[in-house]
């Protein structure tokens, strides 16, 4: 039996469960989350409340959507008893992004602390939520986590490689630049797009190709290092769930559509290194508000969209 049982609403918190279930059990946490340890044609009745019932922790993620579920009702409920019965659970409710609690979850958890996240976590932050799940079991902080499971590799330059790990952590390593993709099914990892939700470009990698990254949809987080000096056309375009990016002082130049249609998009750092911001850079990115860029950078008149406020600093 699992130590951790993870509660989640399905459609909006999936991917995140899924995500924070492979780095517990790469720091030697056995952890139980339905999206990935449920069999198909598994009774949930009978199944979800023995995993309950034995696990050490229930972490619960919070989010606006729970309310819409009868199953998370049900699951908080029986957490909840058996914390009262029997006093050998902990409940660890981890609240995504700002919202109201219903009566009956604050009933629940009124005497619980909360975990606060952000709409999007970052790595950092998930790596935070496994050191505190690991103090509530009694562990120490896991130094050496066990390596995740690669499940693809190759070559995306003639000096540049890639991994692609269980977890969707995608480390580019290597020296020089990617290779430039002519669309975005020729990246090799496009078949595994929809699982990628941390892309890691390890120091000494010099540019990002045109279309690397191209509609990776789950992708939350990226790393870009001060190495990378050029970002390619269309690198990042349909990354619909990445919420912020900050371009490294090394980059003088975005490209054309580079972070196109990136609809969560609602942080961008710019800096003054960056002169030029080619056509549609930002195209589509409908939750940007407001930018600050350098003063001498030329900007395209379609770079960003028409609601977005330019600041111009010295």
């Amino acid at each position: 039996m699992a130590e951790v049982f993870i509660s989640y609403h399905e459609a909006s918190a999936g991917l995140l469960a899924e995500a924070i279930a492979g780095r517990l059990d790469a720091a030697g946490i056995t952890s139980w989350c339905a999206r990935r340890n449920m069999p198909p044609g598994a009774d949930f009745a009978r199944t979800i409340p023995k995993q309950i019932n034995t696990c050490k922790v229930f972490l619960l993620l919070l989010n606006e959507n729970v309310y819409h579920s009868d199953h998370i009702e049900s699951e908080v409920g029986l957490a909840f008893s058996r914390r009262n019965k029997k006093r050998n659970l902990q409940i660890l409710p981890v609240e995504i992004g700002d919202f109201t609690r219903e009566d009956w979850i604050e009933y629940y958890l009124i005497h619980t602390q909360s975990v606060k996240f952000p709409a999007e976590p970052d790595e950092q932050r998930l790596q935070g939520l496994v050191g505190q799940v690991a103090r509530l079991l009694g562990k120490e902080a896991v130094q050496t986590p066990l390596p995740a499971k690669i499940i693809k590799r190759g070559k995306c330059g003639d000096n540049v490689d890639f991994t692609l790990d269980e977890n969707g952590v995608l480390t580019i390593s290597g020296t020089g630049p990617m290779r430039d993709f002519e669309y975005a099914g020729d990246a090799p990892w496009w078949d595994k797009r929809n699982t990628i939700f941390y892309v890691a470009i390890q120091d000494s990698v010099t540019i990002i190709g045109d279309c690397a990254f191209m509609g990776c949809s789950a992708l939350t987080s990226v790393t870009i290092p001060d190495s990378v000096i050029s970002i390619g056309d269309w690198a990042f375009d349909g990354c619909a769930r990445l919420t912020s990016v900050t371009i490294p002082h090394s980059v003088s130049t975005i490209r054309n559509w580079t972070f196109s249609n990136c609809t969560s998009l609602t942080s961008v750092t710019i800096p003054s290194s960056v002169t030029t911001i080619k056509d549609c850079a930002f195209y589509g990115c409908t939750e940007l508000t407001s930018v600050s860029v350098s003063l001498k950078a030329e900007i395209a008149d379609n770079a960003f969209p028409d609601t977005v406020h330019i600041e111009c600093r010295a």
